[in-house]
């Protein structure tokens, strides 16, 4: 027999991985192309508006080709930002209401060479793998024993506002590396010293395929842990977090498989400081 903990966790994972059990099944989704590689998805929502860019996308009933005739990185990255201001000022999707105003770079691969940068906020309509850290703050407690901190996102974040989140997270910008990535979001969103941030431990990669109204996400995740002292107090620094929380390890399944819990109480929680 299946646990209920367990029927809650695979319940999570299919919600999480949701693309897999909606348009993955109608097969209507066109893969992207850059240089004979496949580097995103297209869906047919995006595509009905893509077709009005014949310079930029080559477009037939089994791909979207980024055009040929753009031969180097820099005027695939000129030509896919006009295409995306434009799409902006028509308000064409709402992912484009999130602009950034910051790139990822996009490859094959993740240790492939650079085939062109995106705006962060349109990479999802594209279906362009995003790559971010996550870290797991943990603290062995004098009365909680082991015990899990978790971050309640700013009411302002265009994402998830609210929500209940890991220690601290952040996504791979423009020429930042993985570990570079971790300790500048570990300063910025909980104020963790450089030093204290360097004794983080690499703890595998975590990837979904999830599907929103703000299009595909091929996202890969790079964890870390990192113990704190039951005396740190994290403080934020980048507006994007309003709280911490410090749940014992046994309550962690019960609140993030309850999107009740998870989205706007914090009564199974105790406030970190």
């Amino acid at each position: 027999n299946i646990s209920p903990n367990m029927k809650s966790l695979l319940t999570l994972t299919k919600n999480i991985n949701n693309f897999y059990f909606g348009e993955f099944l109608t097969n209507t989704c066109l893969p992207f192309i850059c240089q004979n590689c496949q580097v995103g998805l297209i869906s047919s929502s995006v595509l009905a508006h893509l077709i009005n860019y014949p310079d930029v996308f080559t477009i037939t009933k089994e791909t979207v080709t980024l055009s040929r005739t753009l031969t180097n990185v820099q005027e695939r990255n000129d030509a896919l930002q006009q295409v995306l201001l434009d799409l902006r000022a028509k308000d064409s999707f709402v992912a484009l209401r999130g602009w950034r105003s910051e790139c990822y770079e996009i490859k094959q691969q993740f240790s492939s060479p650079v085939l062109f940068k995106m705006e962060r906020s349109a990479t999802p309509l594209f279906g362009i793998r995003q790559y971010g850290v996550h870290i797991n703050g943990y603290v062995r407690h004098s009365t909680m024993g082991l015990a899990i901190c978790l971050q309640r996102r700013a009411s302002t974040k265009q994402t998830w506002p609210g929500v209940l989140d890991s220690f601290v997270g952040g996504g791979l910008s423009e020429g930042v590396g993985v570990l570079e990535t971790a300790v500048k979001e570990a300063g910025e969103e909980a104020n963790v010293p450089e030093d204290l941030a360097g004794r983080m431990k690499p703890a595998g990669s975590v990837s979904f395929f999830h599907q929103s109204e703000r299009g595909i996400h091929p996202n890969t995740e790079f964890v870390f842990d990192l113990e704190v002292s039951e005396t740190f107090k994290p403080s934020n620094n980048d507006g994007e977090v309003d709280d911490w929380m410090l749940v014992p390890v046994d309550q962690v399944v019960d609140i993030i498989t309850s999107q009740v819990v998870v989205v706007i109480n914090s009564r199974r929680t105790n406030r970190m400081f």
